[in-house]
Order: structure tokens, then sequence, then C-alpha cells
């Protein structure tokens, strides 16, 4: 299949585009990921997910292990190469150990021997499997993590899923293969 996506260099940019792609650019990522070039094709939709995704990466009540095992899951569900290049990295960097994301990567069930990453792998993968999250795994997440933390963990696997549509859409190649 071709690549829809095409990275976009800074003098070309429209002037909506431009103050968009600063933003982006000097904010917590200090890059322009290729979702973002591919989203600046309407200015207004990057500005507002760049926003949300500076608050589901960095600003949620999880640690950045917890989020990025969630993302890596999204990335499984929606088959994103982009997204997984992205965030196999990042999760390694926050301390995800090999054999989960190895197990992931395979479509399998991880062993895990910590309790948080288990609870998050089964309430994001229980969802995406059934579209719902059981009354025993939402009580469970609930009262591990508390209310807001369930409402942030939904928005992320909402967001990822989101950009992994995105990127599935406009068959965006994994980094570093545009």
């Amino acid at each position: 299949m071709t690549s829809r996506f095409r990275e976009l260099s800074q003098d070309e940019l429209t002037p909506d585009q431009r103050p968009v792609f600063e933003a982006i650019a000097s904010g917590p990522r200090q890059t322009v990921p290729y979702i973002y070039h591919l989203l600046l094709g309407s200015p207004e939709l990057a500005k507002t997910a760049q926003a949300l995704g500076v608050f589901c990466r960095y600003g949620t009540e999880f640690s950045p292990r917890l989020s990025e095992l969630a993302i890596l899951v999204v990335a499984r569900r929606w088959d994103a190469a982009y997204e997984w290049s992205v965030h196999v990295h990042e999760a390694r960097k926050a301390g995800l150990p090999d054999s989960i994301i190895s197990a992931l990567e395979k479509d399998q069930v991880p062993d895990f021997e910590d309790a948080d990453d288990a609870l998050i792998y089964r309430f994001a993968s229980t969802y995406f499997a059934t579209n719902d999250v059981p009354d025993d795994i939402f009580a469970a997440a609930e009262a591990r993590f508390g209310r807001k933390a369930v409402v942030e963990l939904a928005g992320l696997l909402g967001y990822y899923s989101m950009l992994a549509i995105c990127l599935r859409i406009f068959r965006v190649p994994p980094q570093g293969e545009a």
C-alpha cells in the first residue's frame, strides 16, 4: 500500500499552520511528530489535538510506564505501525520490560509481575476486545487509581485511538521510514 503521508517542510507552511507547527516544536515533545504533519492539513484540528496530546502524554495521574503501556495496547489494537514505533521506545525509557513489549507485539497476553501493569492491560485490552469494561475491572481500576484517573485512562485510550485511525487512513509509515 502506498503511503498517503507527506512530511511538511517549514518553508511550505501556511500562515495558519506555522504558529501551530512552532508551538508543537517548542513544547515538551521538542519535535513535530509525523502525526502532526498530517493533522496540520487542518490547523485547528492539529492545535486542538496537540493540546489534548500534551495532557494525555504528560499530565494524567499515570506514570509514564503505565501511560506507555496503555498507548502500546492502543497501537496494537489499531495496528498503527507509526504509533507503535514511537511509543515502544518511550515505553522502554519509562521502564516497561521488554518481555511485556515483545508479548504485545506478538498479540499475546504478557506475563505481568506488576499489578498496576496488569490492571492497565486488562482494562484497555478488555475494552478493545468487547467495547466495554466489565464492572469488576472498572471497580478494580477505580479502587486502585481513583475515578479521576479512570476518566483520564478512558480519554487516553480514545485520544490515541483517534491518532491511530488517522495514521492508518493516511498510511503513515513507522518512524524514520517516511
